[in-house]
């Protein structure tokens, strides 16, 4: 998916973030009904008006303090036959990024992670999209983040109904991007959802602690 972020590093297996407070990692979009997105001439339009990409990083140790954040600018496109999924490309602005703690987002946008005055952008571009029956696809392609491009392939969910729903969660591991800093405090692997069909809402709010 295209999202200038994020939107993905090399894919690890999708497993649960060990101490994950189950409240501070769900989406801040969650009461937001999802909707279909229409298709037109076998295209999907992604962006942030049906379209949230989102991510949990936690901290090293015995209290994780699970962090949610995402991106508020992104474009993309997904390639349609009738119910079949040919391929998804994503652009994000990395300077986007959002958190629920200003100090935390001015951080993140900082050298010691995304950097985002040397790498503004970040792309996902698909080379396959292979059923695994029942609605759900194995995507492989690259994304290009931090300056570098690095295979990634995870595992999604599409729903045809006047339109298309499509969602995915997996996590990735930054330090194959050259994020490399902090690993002693910071978890190097971050969880990443996607939902097609949802639109941005990102809880930034500024709050006096991070």
């Amino acid at each position: 998916f295209p999202i200038g972020v994020i939107v993905a590093l090399l894919l690890v297996a999708d497993r649960p973030i060990q101490g994950q407070d189950k409240k501070v990692g769900e989406s801040a979009a969650a009461a937001t009904k999802v909707a279909p997105v229409a298709v037109e001439g076998g295209v999907v339009k992604l962006g942030p008006k049906n379209t949230s990409i989102e991510f949990v990083g936690t901290h090293v140790g015995a209290e994780p303090k699970p962090r949610l954040g995402g991106f508020e600018k992104f474009s993309g496109v997904i390639r349609v036959d009738g119910e079949q999924v040919k391929s998804l490309e994503v652009e994000f602005d990395v300077d986007s990024l959002w958190t629920e703690f200003a100090g935390l987002t001015k951080h993140l946008k900082a050298a010691d992670f995304f950097d985002v005055k040397s790498y503004p952008k970040a792309a996902f571009k698909s080379s396959q999209a292979i059923s695994q029956g029942d609605g759900k696809w194995l995507v492989k392609g690259e994304l290009t983040l931090h300056g570098t491009t690095s295979p990634l392939e995870f595992e999604a969910e599409a729903k045809f109904d006047r339109g298309l729903i499509l969602t995915t969660k997996f996590q990735l591991d930054r330090t194959e991007f050259g994020m490399d800093k902090m690993t002693q405090g910071v978890e190097k692997l971050v969880s990443l959802s996607v939902v097609v069909g949802r639109p941005t809402q990102p809880k930034n709010k500024p709050r006096p602690k991070r």
